[in-house]
């Protein structure tokens, strides 16, 4: 019996709970009876609290196809109630056996990273949306919010006032245990995102804040990827040199998925996370991610053109190939925005104090890279203007390089030609609304020659040169600078010079120098609907057309047949070329008053030499100059070059024909044949006849052997060479004949 008053023991349990409340639950004990009623203490995280327990695993829903068969959709639904009971038992459990159960469990971390890997994604085709079945869509959504549930606690390290652990020791667990990782970091923002994206943000901050080694390993996730990316574009070679075949179909319906999988899978970390971008910058993922756009995943859409060309798809499977695709390519620019904002947007929009030049410079580096992967840039700027961040690093006050900065907006400029990005280029510091490219004729005055109005500029590149005068001669107005640009012929070097030297023309030295532009409307161009609108035959926008140069059919320029056959424009042409050459000419004669054509052979100028020759160039035996074929000349001898230290050159000369060749003899003598079989007979028995017999029979096994010696003795180099020999050789017989019947086209 206490000796302290009832009072007293109740202001000291209560202390005691207090105290026991603030402890957190890796140092807590707890007390457990045991099996004869024993009560012990133990740790509130310990394997004891464990419970044994068989996890069913996830499946996919069943397809279409699958549904048709009787029973698939009840034994599916069986499958996914068992799966929910699970997870609905696993959120039910106190906070220390929850925790408790998961770090002892091996079965309980594979039970949840398969339905991470295996829950359908909002992209895929197997998604909960698009199954007729009601139940199976309220099954789906079932699972994912419970497992959503227990990734909540997972992420969580307080759970309420009483149930909770320290942020070290939680950091350390989840890591060292791997509780979570960053593959299944990349699964919690891709399948949550789309269903609760604000709490998603609040669990993945949470862990990267309590362990900041994951951020470490985004590098080795980023360069990780970047691989990935590499072994795709050489799939999507592979698949390129390929003919279209059906046997192909999986391959490419594999790569399809496989984009949308990594370029949906990298976005949905960096909308959850924009801190990733930061390591993923430091290993050139962005980069490959432009690199990754320009080459394999329209290379990918190019060979799926080539499919769909070939009949070989049905309409629904490219109509979904060509839809995933889309899916892919807006969510790698999506990334690679976030990447770009995040490090170098952000820090110059923020109000606290950081290095903006480095962010500048960052952004520089990104783009002056990535101007080699032409779409890429095309389809970003199309999205997110360059000019806009130009626009905001001005703003912000920093000194933006405008050579640095041209150099990017007319490598975009050139490659958006045609493409509907023209513009690009626009007013620099002062941009205001288009003006339209008219110029006014301005009457001379003083000598000054006025520009027409037949020299026009468009706008884009007016607002350039413009801007290239401002930049020099920065006190200017824009007004002012148009009109001197306009007298000038659009010279810059000439404007800036007639103001320095004040040389300016009499109508333009009386105008205002500050003088702005005035804004006027843009008349709406209307696209050209074929390349013959607006010619000389539109009915549509002339009211005469001159009927007389409308002709229908091919135009008949002689007539007749005669007139084309009198024409010899073509042979007159021919003859002064070859006139020119010194090698035709035509020599007329008079005789008497007729002129004809002397046909005899002209051997005048056989002995000239033809072109500059080398001393000694006869007895080289080189090529000698010859008259074509085509001019009437003869084949080109084959030259034989004779030997000096050869007695028999007479011999050989009579065997030889007309141009070296030696005659050939169809039909040997029988004699000679058999006198040289004979010789050979005697050496090979010669050769025989120097070895003993059980030499001979030894050296030929010793030629045959492929077995050699047991194994792990070691093989002799005539043993592997013998086996290489009759793998080379053996099924000779069969590919002969598999050739001759694929060559007579049996398969």
């Amino acid at each position: 019996m206490s000796l302290l008053p009832p009072i007293v023991l109740d202001h000291l349990s209560a202390n005691s709970k207090v105290k026991m409340v603030e402890v957190p639950l890796e140092k807590r004990m707890m007390t457990l009876d045991g099996i004869n009623g024993v009560r012990k203490d133990v740790p509130a995280i310990h394997e004891v609290w464990k419970q044994t327990r068989e996890w069913f695993p996830y499946l996919p829903p069943p397809s279409q196809q699958e549904l048709v068969l009787t029973g698939a959709e009840d034994a599916w639904l069986v499958h996914g109630d068992q799966v929910e009971q699970d997870l609905v038992w696993l959120l039910r459990l106190p906070c220390h056996k929850f925790w408790s159960q998961l770090q002892f469990d091996p079965n309980l971390q594979r039970f949840l990273e398969g339905i991470l890997q295996q829950f359908p994604r909002e992209y895929d085709s197997s998604s909960s949306s698009s199954y007729t079945s009601s139940q199976i869509q309220i099954r789906n959504r079932d699972i994912l919010h419970k497992l959503f549930l227990v990734f909540l606690r997972i992420c969580t390290y307080k759970e309420s006032a009483s149930e909770f652990f320290s942020p070290e020791y939680y950091g350390t667990l989840i890591y060292e245990k791997y509780i979570l990782d960053l593959p299944k970091i990349i699964d919690i923002c891709s399948l949550f995102r789309p269903c609760n994206r604000e709490i998603t943000i609040k669990m993945v901050a949470n862990v990267f804040k309590v362990q900041s080694r994951y951020c470490e390993d985004l590098f080795t996730t980023g360069e990780s990827i970047g691989e990935a990316l590499d072994n795709a574009e050489e799939q999507c070679q592979t698949l390129s040199m390929s003919l279209p075949s059906r046997k192909n179909v999986d391959g490419l319906f594999d790569l399809v998925g496989f984009l949308l999988d990594v370029s949906s899978s990298t976005y949905s970390l960096l909308d959850i996370f924009p801190g990733a971008g930061k390591p993923l910058q430091l290993a050139g993922f962005e980069m490959k991610l432009a690199g990754f756009y320009h080459s394999t995943i329209l290379g990918v859409q190019q060979i799926l053109e080539r499919f769909v060309e070939s009949e070989i798809l049905t309409p629904e499977e490219s109509t979904l190939c060509f839809f995933n695709l889309q899916i892919s390519r807006h969510r790698s620019i999506l990334a690679f925005r976030t990447i770009v904002e995040f490090n170098c947007l952000n820090p110059v929009m923020s109000e606290t104090h950081c290095d903006k030049d480095e962010a500048l410079e960052g952004f520089f580096s990104i783009f002056t890279t990535i101007l080699q992967e032409r779409t890429f840039l095309l389809d970003y700027n199309s999205r997110y203007s360059l000019q806009d961040d130009f626009d905001v690093f001005e703003q912000s006050g920093l000194n933006v390089d405008p050579t640095r900065k041209h150099y990017i907006l007319d490598a975009l400029c050139e490659s958006s030609q045609g493409s509907g990005f023209s513009n690009v280029l626009t007013g620099e510091k002062e941009k205001k609304s288009s003006v339209t490219p008219t110029v006014e004729t301005v009457p001379e005055t003083g000598g000054a020659t006025a520009l027409t109005s037949s020299v026009l500029k468009p706008t884009e590149e007016l607002d350039s040169l413009i801007s290239s005068v401002r930049d020099m001669l920065p006190f200017l107005g824009e007004g002012f600078v148009e009109k001197c640009l306009e007298h000038y012929q659009f010279k810059v070097e000439e404007v800036v010079n007639a103001i320095l030297e004040g040389n300016l023309a009499p109508h333009l030295a009386s105008l205002d120098q500050s003088l702005e532009r005035q804004a006027v409307e843009p008349k709406p161009v209307q696209a050209p609907r074929c390349i013959y609108d607006n010619d000389e035959f539109d009915v549509n926008s002339r009211d005469e057309i001159d009927l007389s140069r409308i002709h229908r059919g091919k135009k008949n320029k002689y007539g007749n047949a005669m007139k084309l056959l009198d024409d010899k424009t073509d042979i007159n042409s021919m003859r002064d070329r070859f006139s020119a050459l010194g090698i035709v000419s035509d020599i007329e004669v008079m005789v008497g008053e007729e002129r004809e054509y002397e046909d005899e052979y002209d051997d005048t100028y056989d002995d000239v030499a033809v072109g500059q020759e080398e001393p000694d160039s006869r007895d080289d035996g080189g090529r000698q100059f010859v008259l074509p074929v085509a001019l009437g000349g003869g084949k080109i001898p084959r030259v034989v070059q004779e030997k000096d230290d050869e007695d028999d050159d007479d011999e050989e000369d009579e065997e030889e024909g007309v141009f070296g060749r030696k005659p050939m003899n169809f039909a040997r003598n029988p004699e000679e044949i058999r006198q040289e079989n004979e010789r050979r007979r005697q050496e090979k028995m010669s050769r025989n006849a120097r070895k003993p017999a059980a030499q001979q029979q030894q050296q030929y096994q010793s030629a045959r052997d492929v077995v050699g010696k047991p194994k792990g003795q070691g093989q002799d180099k005539q043993v592997l060479i013998n086996r290489a020999r009759k793998n080379a050789n053996k099924g000779k017989g069969h590919r002969a004949g598999a050739e001759r019947k694929q060559a007579k086209g049996m398969f």
